[in-house]
């Protein structure tokens, strides 16, 4: 998972000063910069979360708790500590806390002009004092309760931060070091409702399984700790309840682990949770259920990353079907979102100007069945001045032949809202409007500034329809005749249709349509009719064929198949009456399918027998390289 680099510029932070602060003699004027300046070197806790608490039992998480700190400054070349401050007692977020006064440069060997390293650790379990910046990068942490959330039973919980940078030292006697302090664990949410006729949910019993207690204090490409993985603590405790907005009872799991990476569905964290049902006037018994739910979405990497949260939406729906999930099955009943906790995690800073912006995401699907005439507050902002309310933007598609077609209707309005509730001008969301796509993925780049210039940032969105197809240049077929380009069929939700179910085909499953696939482009409907199912079963298997993105990555794709009877009709609709497919892909009078059979008919073919079309179920990988191409 990409992480967020920031250039952030401040001369000093606004600073609530106490008399302690304040060297004898300092006046107004000295505050000003008017006459003789104070001299001092400090720096300021910052936890930048990028979402604003607004539920009490939020708050009381005490997650921005900082009970220690410790911050260190090293010489760039000789790796020499210059500053190495401890802070035992609890410290104030925003407040800035003294690291050095009088004449600081010259007496920590701090030159104007040269930029140095500083790390800084919160509530670290052991001490930090005099270790050299090699033990800093490789010193680790564990927590075997870092599942627990803050209670009162659970009141010495505290999670570990951390942050590291550069300074740049500049001319002033007095400067101020932002340190933007990052959570080391992940977060994990879980919302558990139910639209089970005539039941409601009573209780719910949770625990965490597969999870990591042991993490590296600073984040980075070289740091790594040697996992330690609790399969099961045996430790169940009840979920909180509340009312959404509707009214309606939801019972919600916040836990954490530090980063891990797994291989299988039985080694991946989860959550087990025992739901309990109740009939609404209980004359029948209640029913139980026992639900293993993945903290991370199966189709996605397998890891979970410090500093973001996991959130899994799970409204159940059915007693009478499996509540479990596996890697390759969908039930309809989980949604997840993935968003990073807090911004920050190295943060390079100069201390001459007050001038920054972190966006976040800077790139955003949008996948799930929505009114796209309604707000969609689904980006974060925070900067040093307000932003433009309506950004510059372009929105575009490819077409059927792999042209791009700019349509500026579809980005609609983007307009950015400061955040009311938390009173600050300088942080807010940003709403995305605009058409509905139709057949294929909207491409939406807009720029983001600050009122002021000195900042942008890029935004790229994809918008897709339910169902959809994109294409991909064929760079070697096995026929002369051909169809240049690649055509794709994918889903961008996995909820089964009234005709057929969304899943990768198996055996003796023919009314299922694979969630993303790409077809074959010799037209082979062009070739003579094959006589049988298993000469055309054959012929797929032998099937090969390359193509290459728009940005130019290859596409090695191997493995193919005989499309399955619901395939073909898709194929084939989708070729009539929009732009998502030529409307001569298809010509055959009936193609033979995945089942052994063949699809049906076609009245008005422009050629009769039954012909073969191999398809090629689409990887992950493959699907994002497919995707990106509209991102520039």
């Amino acid at each position: 998972m990409k992480k967020l680099y920031i250039d952030i510029r401040f001369a000093k932070c606004l600073l609530a000063l106490t008399a302690g602060w304040l060297m004898a003699g300092c006046s107004a004027e000295d505050e000003l910069g008017n006459g003789s300046a104070t001299q001092q070197l400090s720096m300021t806790p910052m936890i930048n979360d990028l979402q604003t608490t607004r539920v009490k039992e939020e708050e009381n998480l005490h997650e921005k708790t900082l009970s220690s700190l410790d911050f260190k400054m090293f010489e760039p070349t000789s790796s020499e500590r210059r500053i190495d401050c401890q802070f035992d007692a609890p410290v104030e977020e925003n407040k800035a806390k003294e690291l050095a006064t009088g004449n600081w440069k010259e007496r920590l060997n701090l030159q104007q002009g040269q930029s140095y390293a500083f790390y800084a650790a919160a509530n670290t379990k052991q001490s930090l004092e005099g270790k050299s910046l090699d033990e800093l990068k490789n010193a680790t942490q564990k927590d075997d309760d870092i599942w627990m959330p803050y209670s009162t039973d659970n009141s010495k919980k505290l999670f570990l931060m951390s942050s590291h940078g550069s300074y740049k030292i500049t001319e002033k006697a007095e400067q101020n070091i932002p340190v933007e302090l990052v959570r080391a664990a992940a977060k994990i949410k879980l919302n558990i409702s139910s639209t089970v006729k005539d039941y409601h949910i009573s209780d719910v019993q949770w625990k965490l399984i597969n999870y990591n207690t042991n993490t590296t204090i600073f984040a980075g490409a070289d740091q790594t700790a040697t996992p330690f993985i609790i399969s099961d603590n045996n430790t169940w405790s009840p979920a909180a309840s509340a009312e959404d907005e509707k009214g309606n009872k939801v019972f919600t799991v916040t836990t954490y682990s530090y980063s891990t990476k797994w291989e299988t569905q039985e080694t991946m964290p989860q959550i087990v949770a025992k739901v309990n049902f109740k009939y609404k006037d209980n004359s029948k018994p209640d029913i139980p259920k026992e639900l293993k739910i993945p903290v991370r979405d199966p189709q996605g990497d397998k890891e979970l990353d410090r500093n973001y949260i996991y959130t899994v939406n799970a409204v159940i729906k059915y007693l009478d079907t499996k509540t479990d999930i596996d890697y390759d099955d969908d039930l309809g009943y989980l949604k997840w979102q993935i968003t990073k906790w807090t911004q920050g995690e190295e943060t390079y800073v100069k201390g001459d100007k007050a001038s920054f912006l972190v966006v976040y995401p800077t790139q955003l699907d949008l996948k799930e069945p929505m009114d796209w005439g309604t707000d969609n507050w689904c980006i974060d902002w925070f900067a040093s001045c307000p932003i433009f309310q309506q950004p510059e933007k372009e929105g575009y598609y490819f077409d059927k032949y792999g042209k791009k077609i700019v349509d500026n209707n579809l980005a609609g309005q983007i307009n950015s809202q400061s955040d009311k509730s938390v009173g600050d001008d300088n942080r807010g969301k940003i709403d995305i409007h605009g058409n509905k796509p139709e057949y294929t993925i909207s491409y939406i780049n807009f720029l983001v500034k600050t009122n002021d210039g000195s900042k942008s940032q890029k935004v790229n969105v994809r918008k897709y329809p339910a169902i959809y197809s994109l294409n991909v240049e064929s760079t070697g077929t096995l026929n002369q005749w051909q169809n240049k380009r690649l055509y794709t069929i994918q889903h961008s939700v996995t909820k089964s249709s009234n005709t057929y179910s969304v899943a990768k085909p198996s055996d003796k499953n023919d009314n299922t349509v694979s969630p993303a696939f790409i077809i074959a482009s010799t037209i082979n409907s062009r070739l003579q009719s094959i006589g049988s199912n298993d000469e055309a079963k054959k012929y797929c298997e032998q099937y090969k064929e390359k193509a290459k993105t728009r940005k130019g990555e290859d596409l090695d794709l191997s493995g193919w198949r005989l499309p399955t009877k619901e395939e073909v009709k898709k194929i084939i609709s989708l070729q009539s009456g929009n732009n998502a497919i030529p409307d001569d892909l298809l010509q055959g009078e009936s193609y033979w399918t995945f089942d052994g059979d063949k699809s049906e008919e076609q009245s008005n073919a422009n050629y009769k027998g039954a012909y073969v079309r191999c398809v090629h179920d689409l990887t992950p990988d493959e699907i994002e390289k497919i995707e990106d191409q509209g991102i520039e």
